[in-house]
């Protein structure tokens, strides 16, 4: 006989019942942790937010937007006035020698520099319009000075007939102003007088000017040289007697400057410009040795010289006592020289926008 063996009738049930019970504690203790992770979670991002207000507020004022801020700051002012105010001048200090009774000179009126005004351009003919005037407004306010107008042909030919050991550095400068600069310093070594560029119109008689160099304690100055806002020296406007020493030396180390940056000057033409023949040059020059004793200053002011960020706008007005107005200069200027003048007179901004940069 086969003997069937069946289980109680209540223990399937019992084992469900505790298979269910089991299942629905597992799931309890699931659901427990979905809910503490939810509560953590929120937690957590609420502390997160707690620390990132005060870190918002850290970024607000980190180091690049202090400098941001300062930067626009510093802009906005500056371009309210960029330029610095004209130096005052003082007519008083020049006045007329022949009055004076410290003219040390007899009464044949002759002076040490002598009244020969020397200007020069390409030729009359090309003058542009805004010069054109310039020559009749020398002769009219200096009826007893000789003018002497110098076309590029009347300076090669000074060069050629007085100064032939100069003629092949002269004819080698690859650029116009390069010989325009170095021939003025031969015509005013040459005859001696004041030079000017064509963008410097006189207000005045200039007698006051030059008759400074014959008062008592100037005898052993040989030149008057107008200078700059950046405390420089130009060569747009000087005065020397004739055969000045300090002049003949100058030009004489010309040859050796035909090229100051060493076979870079294709890349940056304008100081190429300054530094072989220019005003730089003659900056440089005077500022050994003692040079300088050697000559007198017109300030700024004197000549009608604006700051260099302002030369061409309405407020660039002479100051009261000048000898001389400016108009607009600067036919050689090219590319690099806009560039030079746009970052001179805006550092500011240059320098506020290389920070922000970084």
């Amino acid at each position: 006989a086969i003997k069937v063996m069946c289980p109680a009738p209540n223990s399937g049930n019992d084992s469900s019942k505790e298979e269910r019970s089991a299942f629905l504690s597992r799931q309890n203790y699931n659901v427990g942790l979905d809910d503490n992770e939810t509560t953590s979670h929120a937690i957590a991002a609420a502390s997160t937010s707690i620390r990132q207000s005060p870190d918002r507020r850290k970024r607000l004022l980190s180091a690049s937007n202090v400098v941001y801020l300062a930067g626009l700051f510093v802009l906005i002012s500056k371009t309210k006035s960029r330029c610095t105010p004209p130096k005052s001048f003082n007519l008083d200090e020049y006045a007329n020698s022949t009055n004076s009774n410290n003219y040390p000179l007899s009464s044949n009126s002759t002076h040490r520099i002598p009244k020969i005004i020397h200007q020069s351009y390409k030729s009359l003919s090309t003058l542009p319009p805004l010069w054109s005037a310039t020559p009749s407004r020398w002769q009219t306010l200096h009826p007893s000075y000789e003018y002497k107008f110098w076309s590029d042909d009347d300076n090669r030919r000074l060069i050629q007939n007085h100064y032939p050991w100069f003629l092949p550095t002269y004819d080698a400068y690859p650029a116009p102003i390069q010989r325009a600069d170095a021939a003025r310093y031969f015509a005013v070594l040459h005859h001696g007088g004041i030079y000017a560029d064509m963008d410097i119109m006189p207000i005045r008689n200039v007698d006051p000017l030059l008759e400074k160099m014959d008062l008592s304690g100037n005898e052993h100055k040989e030149m008057i040289v107008a200078e700059t806002y950046n405390l420089g020296l130009t060569n747009a406007l000087f005065a020397s007697v004739p055969n000045s020493t300090i002049l003949h030396r100058f030009v004489r180390e010309l040859p050796s400057h035909t090229r100051p940056l060493h076979g870079f000057e294709m890349f940056v033409p304008h100081f190429a410009v300054l530094l072989s023949t220019g005003p730089t040059r003659l900056w440089i020059y005077l500022n050994q040795n003692n040079r300088r004793d050697k000559i007198l200053t017109l300030n700024p002011a004197g000549w009608g010289q604006c700051h260099q960020c302002k030369q061409h706008s309405s407020k660039c007005i002479p100051v009261e006592g000048s000898f001389f107005e400016t108009t607009k200069g600067g036919s050689w200027h090219k590319w690099d020289t806009r560039i030079m003048n746009f970052i001179f007179c805006h550092v500011h901004f240059v320098v506020w926008g290389a920070l922000c940069l970084l």
